[in-house]
């Protein structure tokens, strides 16, 4: 549900300028503080989940995010779009906080690779569905009802996950709201001032931008100082933790600045209606969808170096063959570029998940995958800022409020979509030699977290065994 709300904002994003006649650098607020408040809160959620209990963390946040898909489909403005897109932000920040330690708690190590894999798959499906669904809607029944897809989908998942999930016992909370202000503050300063760049307001950028690192110096000293932190810095120490979160986030930067950018290329140069550019954008998550399970499975065989490797280096190709798309393309060189890219991502995302999560030892996934899902959805937001200043540096806001662009700024536009991929295949390069942290001691390291993993259910077996004896002792008692 989650990754169909993002891509099915995006692929909508060009109807929704045009219905309230706003520019681009407005329209990013849509997405941007979608992004800023889940990025905002998915630590504090992650550590919340700790203590509280992650099975009902996860419920919560399927209602609230109903509430506010409902919400986002009566938005009068623009201004009260971007506003329950940021609550949306919230509840979004309460599921993908705890999603991933639910899985790691529910399999074996020799086995998590494989239900990583199908993490992906689901997070494909989603991306995959997410375009096409927009567009069909969009057309048929107005922006309004991409919203309002939302609805069944989490009436569903609330049900199977009410019945299945087994809740935990909940503990004492301990909260940690200097830090959490910090990082909203530091994070949105970064954004807005990204922002104001586009917008050409650059001594107003400068001083938002001083007061990002202010924000940022604080965060780091207050989290290293406190009892109870919301992030766990000295978890960055690690080297291949903090080397495949940086390749992942460099990822999302590469697959978001597509979704965002790609769009307003096929709409407005191509001239291809909202449903059929769903269509041309579901190549990269369908091959996504296939694939991921594949390279799953392939880490657990044969390692995760591999097939990051080479999943970092098709991106890159794939992002470079991108740049050679023209005013005069048709659908078929565009998808076939995106499905390459789709089939490079497939191959990275999986065995780089499987990594982080099996580089720390087990008392930290809550927490790791808390940081996961921060340094990811940071390259999200961070990758509509890039791209609209890339696209903005090659054509006038005043012309992308055009519905279609002929001529030379179907070529001004275009350009600027080249540099969003050029952009995107050097950051593919990073990727691809961030992989070469690899692990060291990777099965000694791997015998660690399965001994700790049957050492807490051996704990668990023998409380339960315990408690099950003390309850028929005072049956007895009773005479019962």
């Amino acid at each position: 549900m989650v990754p169909i709300n993002a891509s099915i904002t995006n692929v909508s994003l060009p109807t929704i300028a045009g219905f309230f006649s706003v520019n681009v650098a407005t329209a990013e607020w849509v997405l941007t503080s979608y992004l800023i408040m889940f990025i905002g809160l998915v630590l504090f959620f992650a550590r919340f989940g700790d203590f509280y209990g992650h099975e009902r963390l996860f419920l919560g946040g399927l209602v609230g995010f109903i509430v506010a898909s409902i919400l986002c489909s009566l938005s009068p403005c623009v201004t009260a779009l971007i506003i329950f897109r940021g609550v949306q932000g919230v509840t979004a920040a309460m599921v993908m906080s705890v999603s991933m330690v639910i899985i790691e708690k529910s399999f074996p190590i020799r086995y998590l690779g494989k239900a990583l894999g199908i993490y992906s798959v689901a997070i494909a499906a989603g991306l995959a569905l997410g375009p096409a669904i927009g567009g069909v809607m969009t057309s048929l029944f107005g922006w309004r009802s991409i919203f309002l897809v939302n609805i069944p989908i989490g009436v569903v998942a609330f049900g199977i996950c009410y019945f299945t999930l087994k809740r935990g016992e909940p503990q004492e909370v301990k909260w940690d709201l200097p830090g959490t202000l910090l990082q909203f503050t530091y994070l949105f300063l970064i954004i807005y001032s990204l922002n104001l760049v586009e917008r050409s307001e650059y001594i107003t950028a400068v001083i938002t931008g001083v007061l990002a690192v202010l924000a940022f110096a604080i965060f780091v000293y207050m989290e290293l100082h406190t009892e109870s932190p919301m992030i766990e810095l000295k978890l960055l120490k690690n080297k291949v933790f903090s080397a495949f979160n940086m390749s992942l986030h460099l990822n999302y930067i590469c697959m978001y600045m597509m979704l965002f950018a790609m769009p307003f290329y096929l709409q407005k140069v191509l001239h291809l209606g909202s449903s059929t550019a769903g269509m041309v954008l579901t190549a990269s998550p369908i091959v996504m969808m296939l694939m991921a399970p594949v390279s799953g499975a392939m880490s657990d065989r044969f390692g995760s170096r591999r097939p990051v490797f080479i999943g970092s280096i098709i991106c890159m190709l794939a992002l470079l063959s991108l740049t050679q798309i023209t005013t005069t393309s048709t659908i078929f060189d565009v998808f076939w570029r995106l499905a390459l890219l789709g089939l490079g991502t497939a191959l990275f995302q999986s065995p780089a998940n499987k990594t982080l999560m099996s580089s720390l030892p087990h008392e930290n996934v809550g927490m790791a995958s808390g940081i996961i899902a921060t340094v990811r959805d940071m390259g999200m937001v961070f990758a509509v800022c890039y791209a609209g200043l890339l696209i903005h540096s090659a054509i006038s806001p005043q012309l992308m409020l055009q519905n279609q662009l002929f001529a030379g700024a179907a070529l001004d536009l275009t350009t600027g979509v080249h540099r969003v991929f050029l952009f995107g295949a050097i950051l593919s390069g990073l990727m691809a030699l961030l992989s070469f942290a690899g692990i060291k001691n990777k099965k000694k390291l791997i015998k660690k977290y399965e001994y700790a993993v049957k050492h807490n259910k051996r704990l668990f077996e023998e409380k339960t065994k315990h408690q099950i004896h003390n309850v028929q002792v005072i049956l007895q008692n009773m005479g019962i």
